[in-house]
C-alpha cells in the first residue's frame, strides 16, 4: 500500500496508512523534508535483529548474534524496548512493534520523519551509498558461499579480525587514492583498506570478505558521526509534529510520558537523545529554522557540540563528570565548558583512537607498522595487545603499534617484543 512519499506493510498497515500520510503531510509543512520511508509491522524478534545486525540479511557473526540475544533478553524482561528503527536506504526502512499502541505508532512515524529528513540533508549522507540495505544481502550470500568453500572457521577467522578494524577506516579517501602505496609516506589512516590491498599472504576470498566489512563500514560512518545530532532533530520532529495534530487528552499524557524516558539524563552515559534535542531547540530559539537547516546540512557532532552546546543546553541536560566515590557517584567536574569540551573529544572519530599506517615494509623484512595519533588519551595496552593480535593474523609477518603510554613512548609488537 503507498501515498506519496510513505507506504506500509504488515499487519494493521492498511488500518495505520492514513495516519502516516497525515504524519507526513504535516512534517512537510513544518519545514521538514523526509526522503521516501516504508513502514513495516513486525514482531519484536525482527526489530531486534535487525538492531543488532544493523542491516536487514547482514552476514552471520558472532558477534551480531551476541548483540541480538543480549537486546532481546533486555527487552524480554522489560529493561529495553526499540520503539523506533530506521535504515537509511531508498526508500529508508522503518520498522514497527507489532505490539505498539496507536499513539505510540504514531510517536515512532513523527521521529523516522526526522530521520529521514537529516538522511536527506546532512552532508556526511551523501556518500553513504543508500543502495548497501540491498547489497549487505548481496553480501551474505557471498560469505555463506565462502563458509561453504573454505569452513565456516576459516572464515569466521578473517571476519573477527576485519570487524575488529572496521574502525580504522577513512570515509573521506579520495577515489583517486584508494589504493596506498607499501610505504605511505605519511600516516594512512585506512588501516582496512591497507591491510587489504598489501597483506601480503590474503587469499582473493580473504580480501573480498575485508573489502565487504570495509564498504559496510562507510556505509554507517556518517551515523556514527551525526549520532548526537540526528537523534535530537528527530527528537525535534516528533515533538512538532504530534503537537500539530488533533489528538485526544489521553494521547497528549502518553507523548510527554515517552518524550520524558527519551530524555532522561544518567550520570553513568551522555544521553544523546537529549543533548542533541535541547542543543537544536536552543539553536532554534535564538537563530531561527533558517539557521538551524544549514547547521543541520553542513556539520558533524564535533562541530555541533563545540559551536552550539552552552551553558543553558548543559544544564538542562544535567552534564557533569562523576566519578564513583566509596558506593556513590559524585560531581567531581560541573564547570560546562570543560565538560562540553570533553564531550566534544569523545566525539571525535565516533569515539575510536585514530591508527594510521607508517610503513608496510618496516625493517625491510616485510613487518607492518602502526602508529596510534595520540590526543592525549592513552589506549587500554592489553586490548591495544589482543588487537595487535589480529591484525597480525591478517597481516601474517610481525606488527608493531607505536603509542604513548605514562608519558613514554612506547612500541607495542606482535609477536612479542615490546619496547618503552
Amino acid at each position: 500500500m503507498s501515498s506519496p512519499g510513505v507506504t506500509a506493510s504488515g499487519p494493521g498497515a492498511e488500518g495505520l496508512l492514513p495516519h502516516l500520510e497525515r504524519i507526513w503531510a504535516v512534517a512537510r509543512d513544518l519545514g521538514f523534508d523526509p526522503l521516501p520511508t516504508h513502514f513495516e509491522v513486525v514482531p519484536a524478534p525482527v526489530v531486534y535483529e535487525v538492531a543488532a545486525y544493523g542491516l536487514p540479511g547482514r552476514f552471520t557473526h558472532w558477534s551480531h548474534g551476541k548483540a541480538y540475544h543480549l537486546l532481546k533478553t533486555r527487552h524480554d524482561y522489560g529493561l529495553h524496548r526499540i520503539y523506533e528503527l530506521v535504515i537509511n536506504a531508498d526508500p529508508c526502512q522503518a520498522f514497527l512493534l507489532e505490539s505498539n499502541s496507536l499513539f505510540e505508532n504514531l510517536f515512532v512515524a513523527a521521529h523516522v520523519a526526522g530521520h529521514a529528513d537529516f538522511f536527506h540533508h546532512n552532508v556526511f549522507f551523501r556518500r553513504a551509498g543508500r543502495e548497501m540495505a540491498g547489497l549487505a544481502a548481496v553480501h551474505a550470500e557471498r560469505v555463506r558461499r565462502y563458509e561453504y568453500d573454505h569452513g565456516v572457521e576459516a572464515v569466521e577467522r578473517v571476519l573477527d579480525a576485519a570487524l575488529a578494524l572496521e574502525p580504522h577506516t577513512d570515509p573521506w579517501l579520495a577515489e583517486e587514492q584508494q589504493v596506498p602505496p607499501l610505504r605511505p609516506g605519511e600516516p594512512f589512516e585506512d588501516v582496512l583498506l591497507f591491510i587489504q590491498h598489501h597483506a601480503p599472504h590474503l587469499e582473493d576470498w580473504e580480501r573480498d570478505l575485508l573489502a565487504m566489512v570495509r564498504a559496510e563500514r562507510l556505509y554507517f560512518w556518517p551515523q556514527i558521526r551525526t549520532k548526537v545530532m540526528n537523534e535530537g532533530w528527530a527528537c525535534i520532529a516528533h515533538s512538532r509534529i504530534l503537537r500539530r495534530l488533533d489528538l485526544p487528552d489521553g494521547d497528549y499524557t502518553e507523548f510527554a510520558r515517552l518524550h520524558a524516558a527519551i530524555q532522561a539524563s544518567s550520570p553513568f552515559a551522555f544521553n544523546p537523545y537529549a543533548v542533541g534535542y535541547h542543543t537544536w531547540e536552543r539553536i532554534l530559539a535564538t537563530r531561527g529554522w533558517d539557521e538551524a537547516r544549514f547547521i543541520l546540512e553542513t556539520e558533524d557532532d564535533v562541530a555541533f557540540l563545540r559551536n552550539h552546546l552552552d551553558r543553558q543546553v548543559a544544564e538542562a541536560c544535567d552534564l557533569y563528570i562523576y566519578a564513583r566515590q566509596g558506593d556513590q557517584w559524585v560531581i567531581v567536574e560541573d564547570d560546562w565548558a570543560r565538560v562540553r569540551d570533553l564531550l566534544v573529544l569523545s566525539r571525535v572519530r565516533g569515539g575510536f583512537p585514530l591508527i594510521a599506517v607508517v610503513d608496510g615494509d618496516y625493517r625491510g623484512r616485510g613487518e607492518l607498522l602502526l602508529r596510534h595519533i595520540f590526543d592525549g588519551r592513552e589506549l587500554d595496552l592489553d586490548e591495544a595487545r589482543q588487537a595487535l593480535a589480529l591484525v597480525e593474523r591478517l597481516w601474517r609477518r610481525p606488527v608493531h603499534l607505536e603509542t604513548r603510554a605514562g608519558g613514554h613512548d612506547v612500541v607495542l609488537s606482535v609477536p612479542a617484543g615490546d619496547k618503552g
